[in-house]
């Protein structure tokens, strides 16, 4: 409740991220006297006219709403829940009419499907299409990569990126695969294929269950994230590659530093790991759940 028993608006706005503007929260019942009485008091700031904002709200947030702009490309990421490979040193934002600049920011300019209209973030398309002809091309690809696991449609995506100036976002497209549970196998998956290695992505073997990638049908890639640290997951990690090793596979296993820093290193090993695999002869049956 307000100071004279109206509603307070601080108690609303997390509803909507702690940020809103002013017609939402007359539309809540919000009086503009008890506005002006939450700012005043410090309950609310108001960083631009007919927006107010709870403090400590998402700074990312208040500067959209500042410029008129929505966050996109890989400041949206997180909004979304898309992989990303690291948090950008600027903020990506959606201004279609060209007026905002500053050095502390990359400015998109295209929107191709609207977002929603009181939301600070641009629509999931648009977060995709900017990020493909955007980032780097790795950072793009687990970006949209993540997004197919979540349903998105990469035709969608590709039906938006005509002629030749969109040729590098379409060969990213290519790059997608089903199947990849984290950045790491996306990562680690391109990088082997692009050594020349056939690899199948999230192959369930009998007695073993699901390897992350089955390099040339005889080697057992293993992409090891944060969660396989605890003491009960090694153990589970160990019991699981000695089961694989038992039915012929050989087994490498690799983290984050491995894979996102020394991507030539990994490929390397993985390559001399496959070789003296191969000059053993009989490869393993793949007997597939």
């Amino acid at each position: 409740m307000g100071d004279d028993g109206g509603v307070d608006p601080a108690h609303l706005l997390p509803r909507w991220g702690g940020l809103a503007r002013t017609r939402q929260l007359l539309a809540a019942g919000v009086t503009e006297r008890e506005l002006a009485q939450a700012v005043k008091a410090g309950r609310l700031e108001r960083p631009r006219p007919g927006i107010y904002a709870l403090p400590g709200a998402d700074p990312l947030r208040v500067r959209c709403a500042a410029t008129n702009s929505r966050l996109t490309c890989v400041s949206a990421a997180d909004h979304y829940g898309l992989w990303t490979l690291r948090r950008p040193e600027e903020v990506h934002l959606l201004r279609p009419d060209g007026t905002f600049s500053s050095e502390r920011a990359v400015v998109h300019r295209k929107s191709w499907l609207p977002g929603e209209p009181d939301e600070w973030v641009a629509s999931k398309a648009d977060v995709l299409l900017h990020a493909l002809q955007c980032l780097p091309e790795l950072e793009a690809l687990v970006m949209v990569e993540s997004a197919s696991h979540q349903g998105f449609s990469m035709d969608f995506l590709r039906d938006r990126l005509p002629g030749r100036r969109n040729s590098r976002a379409r060969r990213i497209l290519d790059l997608v695969d089903v199947g990849a549970e984290s950045l790491l196998e996306t990562l680690a998956r391109t990088h082997l294929r692009r050594a020349g290695l056939r690899v199948e992505p999230q192959v369930d073997i009998r007695g073993v269950g699901s390897m992350d990638l089955l390099v040339e049908a005889c080697v057992d890639v293993e992409t090891d994230g944060k969660e396989h640290e605890g003491p009960k997951r090694r153990l589970k990690d160990y019991r699981r590659d000695n089961a694989s090793q038992a039915l012929g596979f050989a087994v490498a296993r690799f983290g984050y530093a491995d894979i996102v820093y020394r991507p030539e290193e990994m490929v390397r090993q993985v390559c001399a790991i496959v070789e003296a695999r191969l000059a053993l002869g009989g490869l393993p049956r793949l007997d597939l759940l």
